[in-house]
């Protein structure tokens, strides 16, 4: 499993603003920066994405860790990525997956 993590993400959060939020005007900072395996949705779970127009959803897959939640976002080469679904892996205990989409713009 770990061969396969071989793409480098980030976790960002927000920054906290100013008294008066300006839409639009959101900035990130990078709070995690570790090693992935990403892959896009197979077989059943794409079509069932692409029904819900959401088959621009990837997988990652990391080492277990406790600090990432669903209010951050992944930058995947360049792209980032809002957190859908953060899942334990009850296979393998020392890793969570984690589904998300590709931010609109």
């Amino acid at each position: 499993m770990l061969n396969d993590m071989r793409y480098r993400i980030q976790f960002q959060k927000k920054k906290p603003g100013g008294r008066l939020p300006v839409e639009g005007n959101d900035s990130w900072e990078t709070v995690i920066e570790c090693w992935a395996k990403a892959e896009g949705l197979k077989g059943r779970e794409y079509y069932a994405a692409a029904a819900i127009q959401k088959e621009k959803t990837v997988q990652f897959t990391i080492r277990h860790r406790e600090d990432i939640n669903e209010h951050m976002r992944i930058v995947f080469q360049g792209v980032p990525y809002e957190i859908e679904a953060i899942l334990p892996n009850y296979s393998r205990r020392h890793f969570i997956t984690i589904k998300a989409n590709v931010v609109s713009r």
